[in-house]
């Protein structure tokens, strides 16, 4: 468990799957930048007893409020062989808990993470739809710099129209430590 001022960073618990089936269900919660495709309850409790939704080459982590709620979640996956670090990726559950700077916490401390705990990293890297200013901000607030844009890279989950996505990174070496950050809070 990785604790900041605003939120808490955590592995994932049996006991959160039903919730959290709800939460990503909820098509209402939907967003352009997001798919907002169903996951079945039954795949969710599969794939967790399998690997608790963390393994080599793919880790997510929920991120609650300081009451515990689940307000959102920060992952990690392969973007290519010869990259050397993970994509990345985020988001806020529901639009009452955006611009609260939860999910600016939550990226430093994850980002500061993932580079303590994996040595063979030497970046992070963030696809970001090009309209998507809130996420953008959150990922300049990191320290993410961008590095160019991927021309109709994806096509928007809600209208379907081919989007643009924004391609950023957090070296090592620009990456405050974990401990620095825990010390602030």
């Amino acid at each position: 468990m990785i604790t900041g001022s605003k939120i808490t960073l955590r592995m994932f618990e049996e006991s959160d799957l039903d919730a959290y089936a709800e939460i990503v269900n909820n098509l209402s919660n939907a967003t352009p930048y997001w798919p907002p495709g169903l996951q079945p309850r039954a795949n969710l409790k599969k794939e967790f007893a399998e690997n608790s939704f963390w393994k080599p080459d793919y880790k997510l982590l929920l991120v609650t409020d300081k009451e515990g709620n689940m307000i959102g979640e920060v992952e990690t996956f392969k973007s290519s062989p010869n990259i050397k670090g993970p994509e990345v990726g985020f988001r806020i559950f529901e639009k009452k808990n955006m611009g609260r700077g939860f999910m600016t916490e939550a990226l430093r401390l994850f980002s500061a993470y993932l580079f303590q705990t994996e040595s063979s990293y030497l970046r992070l890297t963030l696809l970001i739809h090009s309209g998507n200013t809130a996420s953008l901000k959150v990922a300049e607030k990191c320290g993410y710099k961008k590095e160019g844009t991927l021309r109709n890279a994806y096509v928007d989950y809600s209208t379907g129209i081919p989007h643009s996505d924004e391609i950023l990174s957090l070296l090592r070496e620009e990456s405050p430590s974990l401990i620095e950050l825990l010390q602030k809070k």
